[in-house]
């Protein structure tokens, strides 16, 4: 093969059209499956094929046999169905091939001085923030090592923070958990009593963690109460905003933010509440000088040019990034930020919907009135040893179906069902259908 053929214009043009059909009916799929029955046996087909086969035609064929996040009855993951136009540049993202730093300061009300950058996704987020907080708690940290710091997080923080922890040297054993109050968030109460089991175990410093829209059930944490923990302790206060920032859009759902601007460190992540397409994540921290000062290293043919933008080098861990920035400054230009607060807010009142269908439902049980977008619930009355098996054997039964597609999570040690709104077409009357659906299984 002449490599010249790989950029024949018209070959070139050709292929774009029809990538862009593609892309554009994976976008506005809104019948049929969730998931195509038999999927895995096609997919595998497609890999085991050996046949060189035209580029578009195997695209498509991945296209019909995946799963259909942008179907109005997936609600399993906190993965977005993106904004159409969102997802169509990320060809022209791939094409620039550049780098560039999105600003998020004045949304969250950070003062000049803060720094930040996109990353990969909510988990490079939280490593890059608790490294700024790590090396600001313990200066030689970076230089020297063995830096004894402990994490105090509620029971729900998300795996990342622990991988963090371990990534940073800090180990596993430096995450000391808070017990939840009746909403799922992190009890206030029982923060104290954290601080003094990681001073029990020889810690003098501290990151204190909060969370705006846990993974398990979507709850908001109180942030101002726990920032006065945070002070009364001498913490670092770290705030993972991944999934709920977005909320920051919404006139209505906003104040479950409150208490984010005086937060040390936050992170970020437009695809979720933003629905941007993965991956697209965002760290900021108070202090600019904390977050340059851990990343800064030699690179002459690189850094210490002058000129008017910063080097990303300088803020982000990643040497080399995506142009992810463009996907969300361009829906910003075109739509205006008031799209965000519309999505945003749609999302959360269909769970609520669901949370008010579970609340008269003879059958099943709502387990928290959703903070946002995420909601579980329950069987009604099944003993105990019998719950988990019942709620997955149900969840598979419904996903295989292809009619609708949740999760699952564990909640006070027994397995329930989840919910997560995530796609804006998504309407109160899909997710009656979904749960109708639930307890047709449930009955037989």
């Amino acid at each position: 093969m002449q490599f010249d053929a790989l950029w024949q214009p018209a070959a070139v043009r050709k292929l774009a059209r029809e990538l862009a059909e593609i892309a554009a009916d994976a976008l506005l799929v809104n019948e049929g499956p969730v998931r195509t029955p038999q999927s895995e046996r096609i997919a595998a087909r497609i890999i085991q094929d050996g046949k060189r086969l035209d580029l578009a035609a195997v695209v498509r064929q991945i296209q019909r046999s995946s799963l259909r996040l942008s179907h109005p009855r997936f609600a399993a993951q906190q993965v977005a169905a993106p904004i159409p136009a969102a997802a169509l540049v990320e060809s022209v993202v791939a094409a620039l091939n550049q780098s560039l730093a999105d600003r998020f300061k004045k949304l969250f009300s950070y003062p000049g001085k803060a720094e930040g950058s996109l990353v990969p996704g909510g988990a490079f987020a939280n490593l890059t923030a608790l490294l700024a907080a790590r090396d600001a708690l313990v200066p030689n940290a970076s230089k020297t090592g063995g830096a004894r710091v402990a994490i105090i997080v509620g029971a729900q923080a998300h795996y990342s923070i622990a991988r963090a922890a371990a990534i940073l040297g800090l180990g596993h054993d430096s995450v000391f958990r808070v017990d939840l109050d009746p909403e799922f968030c992190t009890d206030i109460t029982k923060a104290d009593a954290a601080f003094t089991a990681a001073r029990k175990a020889g810690f003098r410093k501290f990151i204190l963690v909060g969370s705006s829209g846990s993974t398990p059930t979507g709850s908001f944490d109180d942030l101002v109460a726990l920032r006065k923990v945070a002070i009364r302790h001498g913490a670092w206060f770290h705030v993972d905003a991944a999934h709920g920032a977005g909320l920051a859009f919404s006139l209505r759902m906003r104040k479950l933010l409150t208490g984010l601007s005086d937060a040390d460190s936050m992170i970020f992540d437009p695809h979720k509440m933003m629905f941007m397409p993965l991956s697209a994540g965002g760290v900021l921290v108070r202090n600019g000088k904390n977050l340059r000062g851990t990343l800064q290293e030699q690179a002459p043919y690189l850094f210490g040019s002058k000129r008017r933008w910063p080097d990303l080098g300088h803020v982000t861990i990643a040497c080399s990034q995506r142009f992810d920035a463009l996907k969300t400054w361009i829906v910003w230009q075109a739509y205006g930020p008031k799209v965000w607060g519309e999505l945003a807010s749609h999302v959360c009142d269909v769970a609520t919907a669901a949370f008010e269908y579970c609340s008269q439902s003879e059958i099943l049980t709502p387990l928290h009135k959703p903070h946002s977008n995420i909601f579980c619930f329950e069987l009604r009355g099944p003993r105990r040893r019998e719950s988990d098996r019942r709620h997955w054997a149900i969840k598979e039964k419904l996903n295989e179906s292809g009619f609708g597609y949740i999760s699952s999570t564990v909640l006070d040690g027994r397995r329930v069902l989840r919910l997560v709104v995530m796609n804006p077409r998504t309407s109160a009357d899909d997710m009656t259908a979904i749960l109708r659906r639930v307890e047709q299984i449930a009955s037989h």
